[in-house]
């Protein structure tokens, strides 16, 4: 399948991340049951069920295929034959996103959270060079993170840390130009 069908294929692509959901629920569900997870880690504090990942995670990779597929139109207007090239960074931002939420995943699992307190602000370092606050790096890592922590709680981790990379990358780039602007 060529990259060009993959990201015009948004049904296909949400129907993967549903069946993909599924699939991690269905683990769940038949090694104990469902996971809860509650706020804050504390019991007497109301909790989030991952079934609900059944419905935030399709949905999350239908806003952000919507999203990119509304980018990649607005490329293919102004300049067709960067295309491809547009198309394969856009895979590799996202899987690059899928290993950080991975690892990111294996460090919480080992009980590493001494390292994890630092190596989750990995991209906002990164928002100093390139814009990590883009769609495909929040469902990357989204899903990376999806088999340890279910359906909500990674969109709510995700969107805060978009939030912080987009403020970095912006606030870099207006130093940049109003530095560079007067130097120049």
């Amino acid at each position: 399948m060529e990259i060009k069908s993959i990201l015009n294929a948004k049904f296909q692509v949400t129907l993967g991340s549903l069946l993909l959901t599924l699939l991690f629920i269905l683990l769940e569900y038949f090694n104990g049951g469902v996971i809860t997870h509650h706020l804050l880690a504390r019991e007497d504090l109301p909790g989030i069920s991952n079934w609900w990942g059944l419905l935030t995670i399709p949905l999350l990779t239908w806003i952000v295929m919507s999203f990119i597929n509304k980018r990649r139109n607005k490329k293919l207007k102004l300049e067709s034959t960067h295309l491809k090239r547009f198309d394969i960074k856009i895979l590799k931002s996202f899987l690059a996103a899928l290993l950080f939420g991975v690892m990111v995943s294996v460090l919480w699992k080992f009980s590493l959270e001494g390292i994890l307190q630092y190596f989750i602000l990995f991209p906002v370092l990164a928002a100093v060079l390139k814009p990590t606050y883009l769609p495909e790096y929040l469902l990357g890592f989204v899903i990376g993170l999806l088999c340890t922590f279910g359906g909500i709680l990674p969109i709510i981790i995700g969107l805060v840390l978009v939030v912080m990379c987009f403020l970095v990358h912006k606030l870099v780039q207006t130093l940049k130009k109003l530095f560079l602007g007067k130097i120049g």
